[in-house]
């Protein structure tokens, strides 16, 4: 299906009045090169789900001024300020483009970081980011067919356990769109770690038992190309950053864009008590911040389609008492039925 220029700007137009935060990345704006793949998507593409998603519902706020001193983040200077962070109700729907990047991706990479770090816990080893690519053969075969395909190659490069997250498109820099290009992205426990490879000075990967080696003979048997990138700075990192730009099929109620694996995979692995709380460290010291309401006469840009929104911002300490603390748990929570489909926000 071809999209007129026209159409692709009023759609792009109605996307950013919903969230303005999709023109931050190229996989959330670019148009889709989608010809022989009109029942894929990236996530954030579909319908908005509800009039609740969005919706403003107070503040987090870190008042710890000492701790801000000669703070800088994204260009502001948190010098006697205190922090403030913006807090919405969030669907859990993949494709709602109000809600994909701080809803279900945030939701789905706590659920991930918890479950991987409970494995590392248990003695797995450490989690490493590896990709794993269909060659150009492999591209119109069907999702299904791709992801065994993957779960063989990944086994065959000493993957042990795996959390893996499909991606369809990728970013055709000279044409400026999103051009079909089979790939998952991969939080995985590898046999015997990754250490050997990466601290090797140059050799004979293919002559050698380590995962390098393992990545070329795949290659040389598959066409499948295999690569293990720098170490991460955290797990729900990590996942987030994947999932907020991965792939989703039309048509299906339930596509799982993420699958276990291996010593992981839920047959495997058990994890009852998986710590998911919500945990909001201050942006500026990585102290604790705390739920407020808003009394005083500033204005702050609450729909996050205002050209005016900032997710988050600095307000000087003398304003500071108009942020009052919320004392108590203050409960909120809906959940039930919508067009759309059932589901909760939080």
């Amino acid at each position: 299906m071809t999209v007129s220029a026209e159409a692709f700007k009023r759609s792009l137009d109605e996307r950013v009045s919903l969230n303005r935060q999709i023109l931050e990345n190229p996989y959330w704006f670019l148009p889709v090169d989608d010809k022989g793949h009109e029942n894929y998507v990236p996530v954030g593409r579909g319908v908005k789900s509800s009039d609740f998603c969005g919706v403003h519902r107070g503040y987090d706020v870190c008042k710890d001024v000492e701790a801000h001193k000669g703070k800088v983040v994204d260009g502001v200077d948190y010098t006697d300020a205190i922090a403030v962070r913006h807090k919405h109700w969030w669907c859990k729907k993949a494709g709602c483009p109000v809600c994909f990047i701080r809803g279900w991706s945030v939701r789905e990479a706590r659920f991930i970081e918890a479950r991987l770090l409970l494995a590392v816990e248990r003695g797995f080893g450490e989690v490493e980011h590896v990709v794993v690519s269909a060659p150009e053969k492999d591209y119109g075969l069907s999702e299904k067919v791709l992801r065994e395909r993957a779960r063989a190659v990944l086994s065959a490069c000493g993957v042990v356990g795996y959390c893996m997250i499909f991606h369809g498109y990728r970013i055709a820099r000279g044409r400026r769109v999103l051009a079909w290009g089979s790939h998952y992205h991969v939080l995985a426990f590898l046999d015997g770690g990754y250490d050997k490879c990466r601290q090797c000075k140059g050799g004979d990967c293919r002559a050698c038992g380590g995962v390098e080696g393992r990545c070329y003979k795949a290659f040389d048997d598959t066409g499948w190309i295999v690569r293990v990138l720098e170490k991460r700075e955290t797990v729900y990192g990590s996942a987030w950053y994947q999932l907020h730009h991965s792939t989703i099929r039309l048509g299906i109620k339930r596509f799982h864009v993420v699958t276990w694996g291996g010593r992981v995979a839920y047959n495997n692995f058990r994890s009852e008590g998986l710590n998911l709380k919500a945990e909001s460290p201050c942006f500026v010291c990585g102290g604790e911040m705390t739920k407020h309401f808003y009394v005083g006469k500033c204005y702050f840009a609450k729909n996050v389609g205002d050209v005016n929104y900032k997710p988050r911002f600095a307000v000087h300490v003398s304003e500071s008492d108009d942020f009052v603390e919320v004392i108590g748990e203050v409960r909120g929570r809906y959940s039930g039925s919508y067009e759309g489909g059932n589901g909760s926000y939080e």
